[in-house]
């Protein structure tokens, strides 16, 4: 089943609105209060990624999963982290990199292979 026009402009409104939503939540000064998990931090950038990666592959149905898809998404974060550097409540971190490209790896080789043996992708 193919990504229609329609449903293109659809994922690419909610990319839009996951990309606002995950720097409002990345450069707020305060916060924004976790579950008490280990490593829930890392969990969330793992998943806000995951979620990310599968609406920008969504977004541009035409275009593989490619290098670069992954090099828009890793830069995105290497640039929130950047801006957190400079936010004094926030620091910057090579962990959070790691977990966001773990969210990335997570789509592209375990749901993107998924989406693609259904017929979806």
């Amino acid at each position: 089943m193919a990504i229609s026009r329609c449903d293109t402009a659809g994922f690419r409104l909610l990319l839009g609105l996951a990309l606002m939503i995950a720097t409002w939540l990345a450069l707020t000064p305060q916060p924004v209060g976790l579950p008490q998990v280990p490593f829930a931090d890392k969990w969330a950038h793992i998943a806000t990624y995951l979620l990310l990666a599968f609406l920008a592959d969504a977004s541009w149905p035409e275009r593989e999963f490619d290098l670069g898809k992954w090099t828009l998404l890793l830069g995105y974060g290497l640039l929130i982290e950047l801006i957190q550097s400079q936010i004094p409540t926030r620091f910057f971190s090579l962990a959070d990199l790691a977990a966001n490209a773990a969210g990335i790896a997570l789509y592209a080789f375990l749901v993107f292979r998924a989406l693609r043996a259904q017929g979806i992708r």
